[in-house]
């Protein structure tokens, strides 16, 4: 990574989930600014991945950098995420502002931002890249971006000396069950699972369908499924009782504040407990419970990257919770029905979880 020799300018490291990469990432800043080196982007698909970053460089006593955020995604439900971070933050509106924007960066040698922030017109309009040139470009997640994503990256500057992708190719993080289905469905068969997974030879699924028969609501430009909410609260007492570690993640906002609210007025654990499946990209649990809203269009799951991104978060089982009927109707041909086809006999009713076995 630190190589810029004409036989180096770029380098590609595979690193499975769980394995380091953002330490590694962290460890090569680290040595970079200490060599003087400038220009350094981190970049990454999500904004949970850039975050995760960041707190990296922050942990090791790294100070001298900036992230790059959309004020779509900080605002209003997200800002808490980045509580420990926040002297480093530039929110996207404060572009505008030219000279402070440029005081900011003034000096700073490592930038992150999300790939899309970096192929964003008011970034360039801003004149950032006139401030701290593109010189070293390191991609996490590079394995989820599609080729053609990555066009304005070599399009934006004529300065970029070195480029580092770092993905993956083998994961650690799911059962086989799970890994397997998703290598089949998404990968072309090229991702493999670890075969020293905890779970590799389970017998019993690390898959479950919850029937839930509730309707989508909306509310304002979201959605939420109060019966989804109402089963979801029965099982998460069910795992908190059983000391599961668990998290539950939705498509929709109003479905995440919704469960959260009334986790808390139930007095169950609630923090740290919901969240929407783009600010969970890059986090995993043991187990991960999901409720798609959806009873009626697909909505989110026509998103082949996004719906893969919220069934590859657990590390021994997934709970989704969902209507049958909306799953035979609308949601057979999306990645969760693919996922329910390749679980055979996966559903199960809500008075049925307490004698459920989730391993």
């Amino acid at each position: 990574m630190l190589d810029e020799s004409d036989d180096s300018r770029v380098t590609v490291i595979q690193g499975p989930p769980g394995t380091g990469k953002t330490t590694v990432i962290a460890a090569f800043v680290q040595a970079a600014v200490r060599a003087g080196r400038r220009g350094i982007w981190l970049i990454a698909q999500s904004n949970i991945a850039v975050k995760n970053i960041a707190e990296k460089l922050a942990k090791i006593g790294l100070q001298n950098w900036k992230l790059l955020v959309s004020a779509d995604f900080f605002e209003f439900w997200h800002e808490h995420l980045y509580a420990s971070i926040q002297a480093n933050i530039i929110v996207s509106d404060e572009f505008v502002d030219k000279g402070a924007l440029f005081g900011h960066l003034s000096g700073c040698p490592v930038v992150l931002c999300t790939l899309s922030m970096l192929s964003s017109p008011i970034l360039h309009t801003s004149g950032v890249f006139r401030v701290v040139q593109l010189q070293t470009i390191v991609v996490d997640e590079a394995s989820q971006i599609e080729v053609g994503s990555y066009i304005p990256l070599f399009t934006t500057s004529s300065t970029i000396r070195k480029v580092t992708f770092i993905g993956d190719d083998k994961q650690y993080r799911m059962p086989c069950q799970i890994g397997g289905f998703i290598s089949e469905a998404v990968y072309e068969e090229l991702l493999k699972s670890h075969e020293g997974h905890p779970l590799a030879d389970a017998d019993v699924p690390t898959c479950h369908f919850i029937n839930v028969p509730g309707v989508q609501v909306s509310h304002g430009t979201s959605w939420k499924n109060l019966n989804e909410c109402q089963a979801i609260l029965k099982l998460a007492h069910i795992f908190q009782d059983q000391r599961k570690k668990f998290k539950i993640i939705t498509p929709y906002d109003a479905q995440r504040t919704l469960i959260e609210n009334e986790l808390k007025a139930a007095e169950m654990q609630w923090e740290d407990k919901c969240f929407n499946v783009d600010s969970f990209q890059g986090n995993e649990e043991d187990y991960i419970i999901i409720s798609l809203v959806r009873s009626w269009e697909l909505g989110f799951l026509a998103d082949l990257r996004r719906t893969n991104v919220m069934l590859t978060r657990c590390k021994r089982g997934m709970v989704i919770f969902t209507n049958k009927v909306f799953m035979g109707k609308y949601g057979k041909e999306s990645l969760v029905g693919q996922l329910h086809d390749y679980y055979d006999k996966a559903w199960i009713e809500i008075q049925e979880m307490e004698e459920t076995t989730f391993i």
